[in-house]
């Protein structure tokens, strides 16, 4: 009588044990679709994409992230040198927009500002009334020596602080294009969000007539194969415009404003661009692949029409 007693135990104890689940990694990758008109394009299926790693040809899925099951990690970084000023006063108006138009309901956004320092003014939150107060409290600060805002260092803080968010992971930067003083290089920079899964938008002004420009080393040649190859014109490009350069190694847009309408404009334009992607993701290779950084290739072979935006790369450790 014993044996099928003990069984049932067994069985009892064995219904009260969480399952055993392997969680398989996998690469993700925000693919923006666009036709000749620059309208979204809608209704593509995962045989319409081809996504090469390394030049190798990846199987993929279209993830259910894409019609919206998936919570944004949003961290809104806004410059507050004292040349930011004029800008200021429209950014402060758009606080309201942020969980209606990007986060949603299940989403969360954190603020930081940077200038010579980099501020963390609000913790990740998915209560819109601490995000407009948060966006409307700030002011730009103002500067003894030579005006500062440190955006590549900010951006790197901020992909360290996405580490272990879970869902997709967002970054807009509102602020000139080109950074002021960082200690991280674009190199890095780029590095940083790409090895996160971050996809940058730029929400960019100019603080005054005069163009910034970079001094040399500021931004020193790529260094390795891998950024020879793939990243030397972005590299190029942020010689004159750091937050251009972000997005397009990211996937992400960069809107331009000059008045308080082109500042609401430009977060409307996000919310439609993030939540009209597709997100396309492929299982992370095998232990014989290559370590280090990996170059994606995103296409549509059989539309050759339409113009495809997705992030560059991702690093296999």
């Amino acid at each position: 009588m014993r044996v099928p007693l003990l069984l049932c135990g067994a069985l009892t104890l064995a219904a009260q044990q969480p399952p055993f689940r392997t969680e398989i990694r996998v690469v993700q990758v925000p693919v923006t679709v666009s036709d000749a008109k620059t309208a979204n394009v809608e209704g593509l299926k995962a045989r319409d994409f081809q996504v090469l790693d390394d030049g190798m040809r990846r199987d993929i899925t279209l993830d259910t992230f894409g019609v919206g099951a998936a919570p944004i990690s949003l961290v809104i970084a806004v410059q507050t040198a004292a040349i930011s000023r004029p800008a200021l006063a429209k950014v402060r108006r758009i606080g309201s927009m942020i969980q209606p138009l990007i986060i949603g309901r299940r989403g969360e956004a954190a603020v930081v500002t940077f200038d010579d320092e980099i501020n963390w003014r609000l913790n990740f939150s998915s209560n819109p009334e601490a995000i407009q107060k948060t966006i409307k409290a700030i002011e730009a600060v103002p500067s003894q020596n030579k005006p500062q805002a440190r955006m590549l260092d900010t951006v790197v803080d901020a992909a360290d602080l996405m580490k272990d968010r879970r869902g997709r992971r967002v970054m807009l930067i509102v602020s000139e294009s080109k950074d002021r003083g960082s200690h991280a290089h674009l190199e890095q920079a780029v590095e940083a969000v790409e090895r996160e899964g971050v996809e940058v938008f730029a929400a960019s002004y100019s603080a005054s007539a005069t163009t910034w420009i970079a001094n040399p080393d500021d931004l020193p040649p790529p260094s390795g194969v891998d950024y020879l190859s793939v990243f030397t014109e972005l590299f190029r490009l942020g010689r004159t415009n750091h937050s251009l350069a972000l997005t397009q190694a990211t996937g992400g847009s960069d809107y331009t404003f000059l008045r308080e309408q082109g500042i609401e404009k430009a977060i409307e334009n996000l919310g439609v661009d993030v939540h009209s992607q597709y997100i396309l993701s492929f299982p992370l290779p095998g232990p014989e692949a290559s370590k280090g950084m990996h170059h994606i290739e995103v296409s549509t072979p059989n539309r050759v029409d339409l113009r495809v935006r997705a992030r560059q790369a991702y690093w296999l450790d």
